[in-house]
């Protein structure tokens, strides 16, 4: 349900500021075309990825800035609340921006400095606002702190792809090319606009029309989500962290990390995957990434009962023991993770 009210939110909204732009031409940065097309692209983008890959934050996180890109047309109505309205939004979209190069591709925070740069952003969208009205000196200072955090963002996205082993660069390579040059012209942008530095005519026309760079993030973030398996990777990193023996409050991951630990220290071979069929391979790789039956079911648009049956199967011919200390879905999918393991 929330999925087609944001939907139909973001269409009328791109609506509306095409309907704007045909009634007084000079009322958008851009023509309506360029203008509705960084909208609907987030939009767009965002509500495939959240359909496809739920579990990621980021389809809910492209289809809020769509929505929030169009945000900035409230500004026609020419009253207080549609100025400040307006101008919090184009605050809001850089913010989303740069929180969803952050957290790209899981969709969510995995360690302290992530959070504090999405943190940062935020505060200075909304809570860096009010002064900044208030005073020329205070959006100055601000405004060059917002530039300083897209530098600190474009140097975290380079740590992250120098750290990261091949795998894990192949699902970066979205983050790396888009990311960046997008950091860049948002840098730019806040110069030019918030900063007020001068450019010549032909250098502020570069950077109004450089806006539609941004139609780049749905679109490579879109393919990158739509290709990766994020829960693989995270449960391929959750059993790197494993080893440095943790304890975990809650009693069902405890007993579900001893299991995942007893089967890293076996000794022999992880069983060989040939004699599972094609379709056994599927739900294999979806239990892999740590996904129920009933998830395995509508991915596969097969029943439930037929996931159970195949789960069954693949059970019976890995060997995996039915010892109710043991947790066979954990030795499932390490098994399907150790037997991809260079």
């Amino acid at each position: 349900m929330a999925r087609f009210v944001l939907a139909g939110l973001g269409a009328a909204l791109g609506v509306y500021a095409i309907g704007l732009a045909t009634w007084e031409p000079d009322a958008l940065t851009l023509p309506a075309p360029a203008h509705a097309a960084i909208g609907w692209s987030f939009v767009a983008a965002g509500l495939i990825a959240w359909r496809q890959r739920p579990e990621n934050r980021l389809g809910l996180l492209m289809t809020v800035t769509g929505i929030v890109w169009f945000g900035r047309d409230f500004d026609w109505f020419d009253s207080w609340a549609a100025n400040h309205a307006s101008e919090l939004s184009q605050n809001l979209f850089l913010a989303l921006l740069a929180h969803q190069i952050v957290v790209f591709p899981y969709g969510v925070t995995r360690s302290p400095r992530e959070r504090w740069l999405v943190a940062a952003a935020y505060a200075l969208a909304i809570l860096g606002y009010p002064p900044s009205e208030v005073s020329d000196t205070a959006n100055i200072v601000l405004s060059a702190l917002a530039i300083a955090l897209a530098a600190a963002i474009i140097y975290v996205v380079v740590d992250r792809w120098l750290r990261a082993t091949p795998a894990e660069r192949r699902a970066l390579r979205p983050l790396v090319l888009v990311g960046p040059p997008v950091l860049v012209v948002v840098a730019v942008s806040i110069a030019h606009d918030y900063i007020g530095v001068s450019l010549s005519p032909i250098g502020t026309s570069v950077v109004r029309w450089s806006a539609l760079v941004y139609t780049a993030i749905p679109l490579a973030f879109l393919l990158g989500v739509l290709r990766i398996r994020v829960r693989r990777a995270l449960l391929g990193q959750l059993l790197v962290e494993l080893s440095d023996g943790s304890q975990f409050e809650d009693d069902q991951l405890q007993a579900t990390a001893d299991a995942a630990r007893r089967a890293l220290r076996e000794d022999e071979p992880p069983p060989m995957l040939e004699q599972l069929t094609p379709r056994e391979l599927d739900v294999l790789a979806l239990i892999a990434e740590g996904r129920t039956d009933r998830g395995i079911a509508g991915e596969l648009y097969v029943s439930p009962k037929t996931v159970e049956a195949h789960v069954r199967s693949i059970f019976r011919k890995l060997e995996l023991p039915a010892d109710a200390t043991q947790n066979r879905r954990v030795h499932a999918a390490l098994t399907y993770l150790r037997s991809r393991s260079p």
